[in-house]
Formats: C-alpha cells, structure tokens, sequence
C-alpha cells in the first residue's frame, strides 16, 4: 500500500499508463480500463474526467467513443499526474502526521524527510509514461512467457 499517493493517484497512472499501451487515438472504452485494472468503473470515470480537463486523456462520445492519450505520452510525468490527482502540494505534509511542521518548527525526522522529498520529486519528473509503458510491457511479455513455461512443466 502506498504512504505518498492516493488511491486515486495510483488508478491515474495505472489508466494512463494503460492507455499508452494501446493504438494511438483509437478510444477504450472506460469499462474495459476498469476490468482490464480492478478498479470501480464509477470511481475511474471521475479519474478520468480530471485527466480530461488537464488534457492528459482525451474522451470521444458515441459508438466508437472512449478514453485515449490526448498528449504527447511521451512527456507525460508521474509527477504531473499527481499534481493533477493529488494537488501541487501533495507531499507538503509532516512525515509523522504533525499539523505545524515546518523549516522554522520541524519534527525530528523533517530534515530527513525534506530530502527524500526532493528524490521523490526529482525521480516522479524523471519517469514518463512512455519509458514506465515500455517497461511494463516488457514485464508483461516476461511474466506472460514465463507463465506459459511453468504451464509447459506441469503438463
């Protein structure tokens, strides 16, 4: 379970991310995000309608409608979508929970947590969802071969 970003955070990425693997500009259908991920199709489509007005995910209506990458996916950083999600300030609060910490009245671990921020932040701006997409499918291709192997020795 993550500790930095919420849920609805981590079903953001995990559309985006889904999406980069599909065709260019050939729309998916939001219930076909949402059971191809196990997230509830209600609480993706108010994921995806914030992507929308942030133009990271396009939606077309109708027939052939559905959610596809309206930006250069390439460009699109983990951080920008938990800015978008989470909020500019998303990583602002006290490490241990404490509601007035800060450079002038810090916790014991404010220092620290200062610089694991700034790795954070610095590795989230660094990750774009095409290199991430790229990734996973090489994982998937891996776990799916490796599936079919273990299948292969059991038969």
């Amino acid at each position: 379970m993550s500790v930095l970003l919420t849920k609805s955070c981590q079903y953001a990425i995990q559309a985006v991310l889904f999406l980069a693997t599909k065709q260019k500009n050939k729309p998916v259908l939001q219930r076909e995000i949402a059971e191809s991920l196990d997230i509830p199709v209600h609480f993706l489509g108010k994921i995806l309608q914030q992507l929308v007005k942030q133009n990271i995910v396009s939606s077309q209506k109708g027939k052939l409608g559905g959610f596809f990458l309206s930006y250069p996916f390439a460009k699109v950083t983990l951080y920008k979508i938990a800015q978008i999600i989470d909020g500019e300030n998303f990583l602002d609060g006290c490490i241990v929970g404490f509601p007035f910490c800060s450079d002038k009245s810090p916790c014991p671990l404010h220092e620290d947590w200062k610089k694991i921020k700034e790795d954070i932040i610095a590795t989230m701006n660094t990750k774009h969802t095409e290199q991430l997409s790229n990734e996973l499918q090489k994982k998937l291709v891996h776990l799916h071969l490796n599936n079919t192997l273990e299948g292969e020795k059991n038969d």
